[in-house]
């Protein structure tokens, strides 16, 4: 009994999803021959685009795509989770795993974007300016404090206080039209998609087909408005380093740079 059982236990286990490939045909094959980036939300359909072309020009390897808020990706790499690259919408996020010595070499900048206000097609709240945020009634999504999307917004919101044309009093009314925090960037454009909410920030990049004709986007002032980084590195200790390596070169390389731009993020050039 305790052999059937042993064999019985043997055969059993679970996979785990893909975010950009077809399923591997077993455990030790994905394994050896899986390719799994982390990358920050707002990177969904470029990244999923790309592991595509990755996939045609390596044969038997398979691309899985990890896409959350860069804050979570950067805390599953810190508590081991297996990564071979990380693609941050941020900085800062990279920075604290630099500074833990879990990447490998410099990060490179691969794309820029910026933030724009969404609101739903009908527009219930008649936001038809960024001054509209701080109305009284407005029902505000953003997503959690920590993920880059939130932290931009709110760098946005610092310098409109220190304009005398906006003033402390504008932040903090828009402040106060928080009705609820998201997961992550993607999450709160869904919201005002699907007219949950009356409006968020969100990236420019985010305002895909697939929620394009469901939403109006209302233009943050340039004065304002902030440019968002993207580094991405290849993991410390990846078991896939030459393969990890080869995708931070597809990224940046000026097919990369085609199919960003494709999905709406700036050239690394670009100001």
């Amino acid at each position: 009994m305790a052999l059937v059982f042993s064999l019985l236990a043997g055969g059993c286990g679970g996979g785990q999803a893909s975010g950009g490939g077809s399923s591997s045909s077993s455990p030790a094959a994905e394994g050896s021959r899986t390719l799994t980036v982390f990358a920050a939300a707002s990177l969904t359909n470029a990244f999923g685009q790309l592991a595509g072309d990755f996939q045609k020009e390596h044969p038997g390897v398979r691309v899985r795509n990890n896409f959350d808020a860069s804050s979570t990706l950067a805390t599953q790499i810190e508590q081991g989770a297996p990564a071979d690259v990380f693609a941050s919408a941020d900085t800062q996020q990279m920075r604290i795993l630099q500074k833990k010595g879990l990447i490998e070499g410099a990060p490179r900048v691969f794309a820029k974007n910026r933030e724009v206000v969404i609101v739903p097609r009908s527009n219930p709240a008649h936001i038809r300016s960024f001054r509209d945020l701080a109305k009284p009634g407005v029902k505000l999504v953003l997503a959690a404090k920590d993920v880059p999307a939130a932290v931009y917004a709110m760098q946005i919101l610092g310098k409109a206080a220190r304009d005398p044309s906006y003033g402390s009093s504008f932040k903090k009314g828009v402040l106060s039209n928080i009705v609820s925090r998201e997961q992550d960037v993607r999450a709160a454009a869904n919201r005002v998609a699907v007219g949950d909410a009356d409006a968020t920030f969100c990236y420019a990049s985010d305002v895909t087909p697939d929620i394009r004709n469901k939403v109006k986007v209302v233009e943050i002032p340039r004065t304002l408005n902030v440019v968002a980084t993207y580094p991405i590195a290849v993991v410390k200790g990846s078991k896939n380093a030459r393969l990890a390596r080869e995708w931070v070169d597809l990224v940046t390389s000026q097919k990369g740079q085609r199919v960003l731009k494709k999905w709406g993020f700036m050239l690394v050039s670009s100001g």
